[in-house]
């Protein structure tokens, strides 16, 4: 059983991902008609800017001895499939979009859009739950709802072992 730092550390970058989503495609879709692609880059550039600070925490509770370098190693490991997954998707579009793109302007970009994605969170997650703006955003929606389906079970894990770390006296 994973111990409830590390699960907690899982939790919070999961829930990067799902924080992330409704407003990154909100503020995506201001420069239509690039599509799927541009909402799929936009979203993991967001999310890897959030992983970025998760990251810093995972440093941050390896060195104090509550998770394993595995994990943290693991969490780096998915840091660099966001920012694959987000860069291939731009590639296709940089040209018609009329900018450079490249790995350091992609997570620089990715820190504004990170703050703009939160701020337009409460806002865009309406549209979100009813289906999206626009039909090329559906399998985006999919992998949302599997990945807040994630947090869902992991916040109920997290909730287990830290009572069973209690009832243990190790919390």
């Amino acid at each position: 059983m994973m111990r409830s730092e590390t699960l907690k550390l899982w939790l919070i970058a999961v829930f990067s991902f799902v924080l992330t989503m409704p407003g990154a495609v909100a503020f995506a879709n201001w420069d239509a008609p690039y599509g799927f692609s541009k909402d799929l880059a936009t979203w993991m550039s967001c999310a890897g800017s959030a992983l970025i600070f998760v990251i810093l925490y995972g440093v941050y509770e390896w060195r104090k001895g509550s998770i394993s370098l595995k994990s943290l190693v693991s969490l780096v490991f998915v840091w660099i499939i966001t920012i694959l997954v987000g860069l291939t998707a731009q590639s296709g579009i940089c040209g018609q979009m009329g900018y450079r793109c490249g790995f350091s302007t992609f997570i620089i970009a990715g820190f504004p859009g990170l703050f703009l994605s939160l701020m337009l969170f409460p806002r865009a997650l309406p549209e979100i739950l009813a289906g999206g703006p626009y039909p090329y955003d559906r399998p985006l929606i999919v992998v949302w709802c599997i990945l807040l389906t994630v947090v869902i079970f992991l916040s109920i894990a997290l909730y287990k072992q830290k009572t069973r770390e209690k009832a243990q006296g190790t919390g």
